[in-house]
Parts: structure tokens; sequence; C-alpha cells
């Protein structure tokens, strides 16, 4: 089975098709484009939801990227720690301090845990679990009709452009010089989406729908889109923003860059695109409206303004594990 993400089919067929529906405050958290649980109590939305990485700063951006697609605002994470029998305590002692300074950083307040020491972990993998809360909730999937834009913040490809540079350097050099390499890595907070989902959350009369980019890249989001909405898509595939360097990354380990790990960008769904884009604009944040949403079924990639499409499809692993075994 591919790593990553589990496979769309057997995650609908053996998982979230036999989960039953016992509290009729739950507005999201059991379907394809869900990154969140949500329930809603009297005018208030209580979110939770979880990111896993191999690196503390990744499974800290990863739940909290989920939770920023409520547009509710945190308050404090859960950590589960599992960590190979070889695991040293002053390894441990690294690790909490990392998430010490990601606590002190986002201001939020870790709330235990656990942590389990076992022969059955190979690497050492962390889960963190985010906690918000948000008042006055208003994100409606449903108000979408055909003709609602989709916006993209930021660029395709972001954080798998950067493991391709801190794993891959050595074989990245031998064709390209090493300062236009390093241009390819970005800033840790490159991968946060809590701010401009929090700036497209105050225009939520307009915007009906977010969905952060991850394993699968800006293409399997699209298509997790698509499902979560059940309409059709059309995106222009010039549209979609992405830098040079993860274009020619791509083509040296011949992998596709818009399949690539992609979290640190946001998909955003609005009535009015350009009222969001030029919101985001005014704070620094860069993103573009790339398609819009269609009445029929089908989740469509088109190539300016030639006739040649590309059929979106689910997600089947990350293009970033044809290169590296794990991150």
């Amino acid at each position: 089975m591919e790593q990553g993400t589990l496979n769309e089919l057997v995650l609908t067929r053996s998982v979230t098709k036999h989960i039953r529906k016992y509290n009729k405050k739950l507005v999201s958290g059991t379907g394809v484009g869900d990154d969140y649980a949500g329930i809603l109590m009297e005018d208030k939305l209580f979110a939770c939801a979880e990111g896993w990485g191999e690196k503390p700063i990744l499974a800290w951006c990863k739940a909290l990227n989920n939770l920023a697609a409520s547009g509710a605002t945190p308050f404090g994470v859960r950590l589960l720690f599992m960590l190979p029998a070889t695991v040293e305590e002053a390894e441990i002692k690294i690790y909490m301090s990392e998430f010490n300074s990601l606590a002190k950083e986002y201001e939020l307040q870790i709330m235990g845990g656990d942590s389990k020491v076992s022969k059955a972990y190979n690497t050492p993998t962390f889960v963190v679990t985010a906690l918000g809360i948000s008042k006055d909730f208003k994100l409606n999937p449903k108000k979408i009709k055909s003709g609602y834009q989709i916006i993209m913040t930021k660029y395709a490809g972001l954080l798998g452009t950067d493991l391709l540079v801190r794993y891959k350097e050595d074989d990245l050099r031998k064709r390209l010089a090493l300062s236009y390499i390093q241009g390819g890595c970005f800033k840790k907070d490159s991968y946060s989406v809590l701010r401009e989902a929090g700036l497209a959350y105050e225009l939520s009369d307009n915007v009906c729908y977010m969905h952060d980019v991850s394993y699968g890249g800006v293409y399997g989001a699209l298509w997790q889109l698509g499902v979560k909405l059940g309409k059709g898509i059309k995106i222009n595939h010039y549209d979609i923003p992405i830098r040079q360097e993860t274009i020619e990354f791509c083509e040296i380990f011949d992998i596709n860059p818009y399949m690539l790990e992609g979290t640190g960008s946001l998909l955003i769904v609005a009535r009015d695109g350009e009222k969001v884009v030029s919101h985001l604009d005014k704070a620094g944040i860069f993103s573009a409206v790339i398609g819009e949403v269609t009445e029929d079924k089908n989740r469509v990639v088109v190539l300016g303004n030639s006739d040649e499409k590309r059929f979106l499809a689910p997600v089947k692993g990350d293009e970033i594990y044809k290169v590296i075994s794990s991150y």
C-alpha cells in the first residue's frame, strides 16, 4: 500500500463507511475533504484535528493546518510520541524542547498526551492533536454553486521542494548551482496556513470552504475538494502558483510537482475569489484564483485556452516517496 494518506478507495470502503453519526451536532469529520472534526455548541464550533510526522515541526504544522480549515482559533494541543526501542532519553528531551519552542511561538498550551516506546516502531513518529474554538461559525460548503471560485495560497509542492533539498542536495548539485538549490528551502513558518485561514475566515460571508494541501499535492487536494463539494471543478493549469525551483527539482527526479507534498498551501472556495486574493495580498500573503466550481461531476485541469485537459483522480500516495523512503 502507498505511503502517506490512506488511499481514498480504501479509506471510504474500509473506514468512513463504517462510521455512524450519533451526535447531530457534528458538522465535519468523517469524509474525504474533511480536515477536522467539529461539534456545534450553540453559536460556537469546537474543533479538533490531527497531524503526524517524523519531525515535531511537521506534525505540529499539519495538525494546525487541518484545524485552520475550520476557521477555529487554536487554544491547545496534545502530543503522542511513538518511539523505537533504541531511543535515548537525551533524544526525547530534544523532541520535547522542540515542541515547547513551538508552543511558546504559537502561544498554545500543551495539554498532555501519551508516549510509547516499542520495537514495532522503526523511527520516531509524532502525532499532534490541535484543539480550537470558533464563534459565529459560518463556513458552509452546501452554499457553493456553479461559478464559485477556487483560490490557492502560496505555491505548489512547498514542503516537497524543501525535502528534496534537505535529503537529496548531493544529487541536485550535480545539475544545479548550490545558491539556486538553497533557494528551494523555506522558513518553517511557510508550512503554516493559520494566518491566511484566519484572514479568509474574516470574509466568511463570501468564503464557504477551506482545505489545506498536504500528501498528494495540489492535484490530490483539488480532487478531495471536489468530492467534499459533490460537484465538478475546472482548474487552469497555468494559474496554479509554482516556483521554478520546484519545477526543475522535480524534472531531475522525474516526478510530478503538482502531486508533490504541498503542506503550507491552502485552498479556499468563495463566491468572489478576487476579493479574497485582494484581502490576502494586503496582508502580504500571495494567492491566486486557479479555477471554479462546475455543475457536472468532472474534475479537470485544462491547459490554458487549449482543448488539452487532465482528469484528476483520487490520491494514491505522494511523489516524494518515489525519491525519499521516509521523512
